[in-house]
């Protein structure tokens, strides 16, 4: 693991780095071999649709040329390190029937050449699609701004919607023939432009010359700014005085489930700021998501997690509890972080994600272990305030905490696998959505007086000496229940 010195930090720009392409054979020629693509020096750097003085490379090359920087702390205080892109778009020229094998392939030799680097958490993902608008047999991009959508064809919960005006939405930055760019689960970062030749996400209706890039560079100090919300950022790619004046600003929302509105502003002599557009970011449209601040009727408040201490026989060694802004979940990887909670056993202990160092809780939430009907959950209480609000539907819906492949329906609660990290004896993390599948943990839905819940095995009430097994009931506002994972209070009831 390669570590730069204080001049590298320094010098390091992460815009430069914010969507880096290169291309490899001619127009018109058939695409290289899978292998040469890998090895051979077949591609070359693109910048404003010209080749750079690099000269070619490999893939491999460019991976290990082109690295990102983050922090950790070994015990002597933060030390930036250099690490791989991990997450690739390949854009051909021709639809290739085995699109997924090629991207689990390049995933597979990426993998092996830059295991040591890479966050087990994270992985790698290779995106593979037809462009109806190549310029070359095949194109590859990486960068902070690069997403690959998942291989699993989990939809995007979130989304990025160009407007017109308030009242015109014009569509999403779309990559390849028909993929949308964002935004997916675990999606930190998001970088579209009006052409593949700045960016694999594009919209037509976007100002030229220009990368807009919503979210946080790595070592980002504007983590402290717009609430723990994802800020954007135009990026001009070309000296042309059109893309050099183009403005990104912040505007009110809108309501609804927009979390972020800005607007794209063009700077004109004698005219002045010129309105060229909206663009509206929803972290999650679906129903089930979690919000920062209590919604409009009756809701649930979470107080607390109540997590599993064996999960298929696989005993749980410790978890880990991310937070954002005002000590809300971090619901979407959009958001900023601000600490992490490290639960093991009894102890729990807060980590400053800033400041990279551990405290103790100092009273804000206390952990201990509980039986539920002879298995034992790890439960982590808040002493006041919440993680968080949720929505109640109004009538008897599924509750599931698995990933959510489905774009209809209210939705499941699988973002607090964007929170959740459960660590076994074995060393291995995994998200705490990926440890559930499809099946409900019961059916819930806002009745007159309180929440009616039927459940399938996982509903529980507390407040007595252990808990008991909801089974069928209404439970009313203020009386904590364990719906999954999660440990809820109904806030408002329905007349």
């Amino acid at each position: 693991m390669a570590l730069p010195d204080l001049m590298d930090l320094v010098m390091h720009d992460p815009r430069r780095l914010t969507s880096l392409r290169a291309v490899a054979g001619e127009p018109g020629e058939a695409m290289p071999g899978i292998e040469n693509l890998w090895r051979k020096p077949v591609f070359s750097l693109m910048a404003g649709g010209q080749p750079t003085k690099d000269g070619k490379a490999s893939l491999e090359d460019l991976i290990d040329r082109h690295r990102s920087i983050a922090l950790t702390d070994g015990g002597s205080g933060p030390q930036p390190i250099d690490v791989p892109f991990t997450s690739l778009v390949v854009l051909t020229a021709e639809a290739l029937p085995g699109a997924q094998e090629l991207g689990r392939f390049l995933a597979d030799r990426i993998e092996q050449r830059f295991r040591d680097v890479i966050d087990p958490d994270i992985g790698v993902t290779v995106h593979v699609e037809q462009s109806l608008h190549a310029t070359a047999p095949v194109a590859v991009y990486l960068g902070h701004g690069v997403y690959a959508p998942p291989a699993d064809n989990r939809l995007p919960h979130g989304e990025v919607v160009i407007r017109q005006d308030a009242q015109t939405a014009i569509g999403q930055p779309i990559i390849g023939v028909n993929t949308p760019g964002g935004l997916y689960s675990g999606q930190a970062r998001f970088a579209f432009s009006r052409s593949e030749m700045l960016t694999p996400a594009v919209h037509p209706d976007l100002p030229g010359g220009t990368i807009f890039f919503l979210g946080r560079y790595p070592v980002d100090a504007s983590a402290r700014d717009a609430g723990g919300l994802p800020l954007l950022t135009a990026l001009p790619q070309t000296p042309e005085a059109r893309a050099q004046a183009i403005q990104v600003e912040t505007l009110a929302l809108p309501g609804g489930n927009v979390d972020a509105r800005f607007e794209i502003l063009g700077v004109r002599p004698q005219v002045g700021r010129v309105s060229l557009g909206l663009v509206d970011v929803t972290l999650d449209r679906r129903p089930s998501r979690l919000q920062a601040q209590p919604p409009k009727g009756p809701h649930l408040a979470v107080v607390g997690l109540a997590i599993p201490e064996n999960f298929g026989g696989r005993r749980m060694a410790r978890y880990w509890v991310e937070r954002s802004h005002g000590g809300r979940l971090m619901s979407s990887a959009m958001l900023a972080q601000r600490d992490s909670i490290v639960v093991q056993g009894r102890d729990a202990r807060r980590y400053d994600r800033r400041e990279l160092r551990y405290s103790r809780a100092g009273g804000e939430f206390r952990a201990e272990s509980m039986s539920f009907d002879g298995r034992r959950r790890s439960l982590l209480m808040l002493e006041d305030g919440e993680f968080g609000y949720i929505g109640l539907p109004r009538e008897q819906t599924a509750i599931a905490f698995g990933p959510d492949q489905s774009s209809r329906g209210y939705g499941t609660f699988d973002w607090l696998g964007e929170a959740v990290r459960v660590q076994f004896g074995s060393g291995l993390v995994e998200r705490l959505d990926d440890l559930y599948d499809h099946n409900p943990v019961g059916f819930i839905a806002a009745a007159p007086g309180g929440v009616a819940v039927q459940s399938a095995g996982d509903i529980w009430l507390l407040g007595g000496r252990k808990p008991q097994a909801a089974g069928t009931c209404i439970i009313p506002p203020n009386g904590p229940f364990v719906l999954g994972p999660l440990v809820v209070e109904l806030r408002e009831a329905a007349p």
